[in-house]
Formats: structure tokens, sequence, C-alpha cells
């Protein structure tokens, strides 16, 4: 039998922006064209993203959204569970060649009226063949580059920054 290694994330970030503000960006599940920065802009290394479109309804579980990259790959991602009070939602990632089980949580924590945490969690295992420290940072640059940075520059520019 094949031996997957198992792996954890857990990357958090503060945005400045209201818990409320962040959550409604997070959960427009399909709007990722607002917020995602490309590589030139700081943004995670790697094929651009071309395409984002949304499967299912703005706010129903499930929904989808389907990624097209630069290089042909399709990506996508369905919401299996969202709880706008608490502010957490739960996905998948569809199978890669190097990863399979993609299941993650995705929570927003409010600091204050005009700062807020954004967490991102996700468990998934990583075929043998992958190199294993290579595939973790590539989730890491994606959380911190693609998703923090973005969701920062997002707000900034919000306000007038």
């Amino acid at each position: 039998m094949t031996k997957f290694s198992r792996v954890e994330l857990h990357r958090s970030a503060d945005i400045p922006a209201s818990a409320s503000e962040v959550w409604s960006l997070l959960t427009d599940w399909a709007g990722m064209f607002r917020w995602r920065l490309t590589a030139e802009e700081g943004g995670a290394p790697g094929p651009a993203l071309v395409a984002c479109e949304l499967i299912g309804e703005h706010g129903a579980v499930p929904r989808t959204r389907r990624m097209t990259l630069g290089n042909g790959a399709i990506v996508e991602e369905q919401i299996s569970y969202q709880d706008d009070e608490t502010r957490r939602i739960y996905y998948s990632k569809n199978a890669t060649a190097d990863v399979t089980g993609y299941i993650a949580s995705a929570y927003v924590d409010e600091i204050d009226g005009e700062n807020c945490t954004l967490h991102l969690s996700s468990r998934f295992d990583v075929s043998p063949e992958a190199d294993l420290g290579a595939t973790i940072a590539r989730f890491e640059v994606i959380y911190e580059k693609a998703i923090f940075n973005g969701f920062r520059r997002y707000f900034a520019k919000d306000a007038g920054g």
C-alpha cells in the first residue's frame, strides 16, 4: 500500500478591516479577482488565475468555485458548510497528482471594529512521489501571498491607501 504523508497547516493573519467586511469578501466565493494578487503584484508565484466561475448560487451550500489557471489546470473548491454567525466555512479542493483529501476551514475573529484575524486551517495527504517540503511550502506561500496579502491590499485600497 502506498504511504501518503499527512499534513496539517494552520496559518492566520490580521486584516485591517472589520470581521463582517472580511467575512463578506471571503464568502464571495467566485469573487477572487477582487482581491487576488498576481505574482507581479507580490502574490504567489505560478500560473495566473484567468477565470473564476461560481457553480451554484451565492450564499448557497454547497457551492463551488471553478478556477482556471494560465497553464490550463482547473481547480475546484466546494463549500460544504457555512455559518454566518460564527464566521466559519469548511471547503474541499479537487485532487491533484500530488495532493488528495484536501479539507480546509476558514474563519474570521473580530479584534475590534476595524481589525480582525483571518484563519486558514487545512488537512491533506501528499503523495509519496511528491516533494513533501515543497508541497507544504507551496500551500504556505498561497496562504500568505495569495490570500492574506490579497485581503490586506484589498482593504488598504478600500480605505484609500
